[in-house]
């Protein structure tokens, strides 16, 4: 039964301030039902940690939040069919494979880095123009993780603007938690089109295959048998969009907490130690995913809590994140925090849980890291004057998925 005194998750009450719900549900319900999205929300540490090492709560829910869109993926799997499938293309993400990716990843940065530059300039040169003023959302951060996947995927630079139409639209889709059906309808939508587009190019790479990710998946096996078409396109929808939306709003956010605090960001372009840091407080401080989703196989008792078995369990990561049982200051965003191991930050290790915890961990977290540790230190070469033009525009919204739709700056 939902908390008479609570308001719904789903409320303009909670999209406006989302910190203040969390903090309440903490002290005064932190497993509760919510009848807004049909489902119990858990907002302490300790018992979100707890829920993602636990396998009696499941992926299973990711059925109807995510394969509308995505198909089944490796996030629905658990046990030898998610080991297997997570087998394939973990190693493109980690050591000497991620390694080779960094110039790619660099040279993705500096073309869109380098349009920002020109329309600086243009507008400039314009006869009205005052100030340099770009969006670091609007003009990088919602592109470069695209153009990224894009490359590693193999397709062409001509084909970013569907992607990034499918990803915003993605979007969309994962965030429906109160399951409007109009957004179902858009999610079959774009899961038709993006079929459209990859069935080709699967033909194409298992014939001549190459070194990108969809040669991988083409011609990959499990026990001897390749991977049917509908599996790599799932794979390739889900990268388009996990692959994209921790770095497009982490980039934004870090920024935004650098920029509204006087002199952090002179003090991090100083001391690049710091960069790091600085990524994995905002993990922390303003994690991109606010909310994962879990279902019961069973009954389960969490806290005082009885949990039927097949309920749906939103895990507020956002809430977990700001535990004041966890983190001292929590609600401050600390560049040098004591309680936070930045060094694990990217790792199944981490102390923040914006990438999850245990077997289901984010695969792509060291991508992400490669991706922002570059991204922001080529900003913080090129832009040393970079100032927050407007603060009250760069304020986060959402409820799943949060962050800053736009960070105007003046460089």
């Amino acid at each position: 039964m939902t908390h008479r005194d609570l308001p719904e998750l789903l409320s303009a009450e909670v999209a406006a301030d989302p910190h203040a719900f969390y903090r309440r549900l903490r002290a005064e319900a932190p497993v509760v039902w919510d009848d807004s999205v049909q489902a119990y929300l858990v907002s302490r540490y300790e018992d979100v940690a707890h829920v993602y090492k636990n396998p009696v709560f499941s992926t299973k829910a990711y059925e109807w939040q995510l394969e509308p869109v995505h198909g089944k993926t490796i996030l629905q799997m658990d046990g030898t069919e998610h080991a297997r499938h997570r087998a394939l293309v973990s190693p493109v993400f980690r050591g000497k494979s991620l390694e080779r990716l960094h110039p790619m990843l660099l040279r993705n940065a500096a073309a869109v880095v380098d349009e920002v530059v020109l329309r600086t300039a243009e507008e400039l040169a314009a006869p009205l123009a005052g100030r340099r003023r770009v969006d670091l959302v609007r003009d990088f951060a919602n592109y470069f993780p695209v153009y990224v996947i894009a490359d590693l995927l193999g397709f062409d630079k001509e084909d970013h603007p569907r992607f990034l139409r499918w990803y915003t639209a993605v979007i969309r889709v994962i965030s429906n938690l109160g399951r409007d059906p109009e957004i179902l309808a858009e999610a079959a939508q774009v899961r038709a089109e993006i079929s459209e587009f990859v069935t080709p190019f699967i033909a194409e790479r298992r014939a001549n295959p190459g070194e990108d990710l969809l040669s991988v998946l083409a011609t990959a096996e499990i026990d001897g048998e390749p991977l049917a078409d509908d599996e790599i396109k799932a794979y390739v929808s889900l990268l388009l969009t996990a692959g994209a939306e921790t770095t497009d709003k982490t980039f934004a956010s870090l920024f935004r907490n650098l920029l509204a605090a006087p002199g952090q960001y002179e003090r991090i372009r100083q001391d690049r130690s710091l960069v790091i840091r600085g990524i994995a407080e905002t993990l922390r401080f303003s994690p991109p995913t606010q909310i994962n989703t879990r279902e019961t196989t069973e009954d389960v008792k969490l806290g005082d809590v009885l949990i039927p078995a097949g309920s749906t369990v939103l895990l507020l990561i956002g809430s977990a994140n700001r535990d004041e049982r966890r983190y001292a200051d929590p609600d401050r965003f600390l560049l040098e925090r004591d309680d936070l191991d930045a060094g694990k930050a990217f790792s199944g290790a981490a102390d923040h849980l914006a990438f999850g915890s245990g077997r289901h961990f984010c695969l792509g977290a060291m991508l992400a890291r490669a991706e922002l540790e570059i991204g922001v230190n080529l900003f913080l070469d090129r832009f040393p004057q970079m100032r927050l033009a407007d603060p009250d525009a760069a304020t986060d919204v959402g409820v799943k998925m949060r962050g800053p739709q736009s960070v105007p700056v003046t460089l």
